[in-house]
């Protein structure tokens, strides 16, 4: 093993990181991704609504009749094969979205938040994230990642190898894709043998506390290999211009650097990354003005960016879905018992299965859960099922 200073270690894991665990690292770009497709970049965005997702964005005609949650006759819009959105919010996202959206549905039943936060996101004994980022393949060093602070539901035990880690700033990641030249990241040779004999020095105790130490094992694991990814041209400041803040901003803290570390994260070769945003569980939202009102201000703009850059790419096949706990029932914007997701992608047919009728109720039949992680297998062309055939398939394009 090559030799080194202290200083020249802790420099290593301080640039590196940014923080004080190494499980909080950026990653490097990859150039390739899944097996099936390498000509093509597939990627997921979770956007999870904590709280609750009200259903009179994707399923606005539902509440029409009798005016509840605020909508009317005219302030929805079709976008075909019963897909109605509502239109102040959904209805003016970019023409690629409006294009290419589906409402799914997801009839858990459930109206406890932890109770149905784990099952939109577990299937079986994974993390569906998880899941689907392992299956998704490529060799990019982070394949799962947490755009800031705030948890997705469900468990944390890595699948097949794959876990997830949380950025909470994108400032060594965006080094490392040439966006920005920093002083006190340290030449990546050294960083690379520092963090690997940090590594090896704590060997002992990441095999005998396997559990304790798992997130620091994890982080060891994706910084070396970080490092040892090649580096290419990457604008941090068109990006942080076209989002609508300062270059010099590279802390994760708000939903709109989510989308953006997102953006970034996809761009180093993550498959699946995940923005949660607080704040949804909305009692005594009656006329749905307060959902309106954190949707076009707290979502939609970052969104929108991000449709634009990345999704509407044609050489990606880059997917968003939004939801949440559960949907808001009647009359007092309370927790309904299922959920239905907004999908947005390339290989989206508009339509929806997540239709609820006018008590906030989704028909019976509307499949559970795993149902959404199999629609979404099949749109990112996984050529096997991780989670089953997909109960979807009217919404996919062909």
């Amino acid at each position: 093993m090559n030799r080194f200073s202290r200083r020249q270690w802790l420099q290593g894991v301080a640039g590196l990181t940014g923080a004080a665990a190494a499980a909080r690292l950026g990653a490097l770009p990859s150039p390739a991704f899944a097996q099936q497709a390498p000509a093509e970049k597939a990627a997921v965005l979770v956007v999870f609504l904590n709280g609750g997702y009200n259903a009179l964005f994707g399923s606005a005609d539902s509440f029409a009749g009798a005016g509840t949650f605020g909508v009317t006759g005219s302030n929805q819009r079709a976008l075909g094969n019963g897909l109605v959105v509502d239109g102040p919010t959904f209805g003016n996202l970019p023409s690629f979205a409006l294009e290419h959206m589906a409402t799914v549905g997801i009839r858990h039943g459930i109206t406890s938040h932890e109770a149905a936060q784990d099952h939109s996101f577990t299937v079986g004994n994974s993390n569906a994230v998880l899941k689907l980022a392992a299956a998704m393949g490529g060799d990019g060093a982070i394949k799962a990642v947490q755009c800031g602070g705030a948890g997705i539901p469900g468990g944390r035990d890595p699948e097949n190898g794959v876990s997830l880690q949380t950025i909470s700033d994108m400032r060594s990641t965006i080094a490392a894709l040439g966006g920005i030249t920093d002083a006190t990241v340290p030449d990546r040779a050294i960083a690379e043998r520092a963090i690997a004999a940090s590594r090896y020095m704590s060997t002992k105790t990441l095999v005998t506390s396997p559990r304790m130490t798992r997130t620091l094992g994890q982080g060891y694991g994706a910084a070396v290999e970080t490092l040892q990814k090649p580096v290419k041209t990457y604008d941090y400041v068109g990006l942080a211009n076209a989002y609508g803040f300062s270059p010099n901003t590279t802390a994760v803290t708000n939903f709109t650097t989510q989308v953006a570390a997102a953006e970034v994260m996809i761009e180093a070769g993550a498959n699946v990354c995940c923005a949660v945003n607080g704040g949804w569980d909305t009692h005594g939202d009656r006329d749905g003005m307060a959902v309106r009102g954190m949707m076009n201000d707290r979502i939609l703009p970052a969104l929108k960016v991000f449709i634009n850059r990345v999704v509407a790419d044609p050489t990606r096949n880059v997917n968003v879905v939004i939801l949440g706990d559960f949907a808001r029932s009647l009359p007092g914007s309370d927790h309904a018992a299922g959920v239905s997701a907004t999908v947005i992608g390339k290989n989206v047919r508009v339509g929806t299965t997540g239709r609820f009728d006018g008590d906030v109720r989704l028909a019976a039949g509307t499949p559970q859960g795993p149902g959404l992680w199999a629609y979404l297998a099949r749109l990112v062309n996984l050529p096997f099922q991780p989670f089953g055939s997909n109960p979807h398939t009217g919404l996919v394009r062909t």
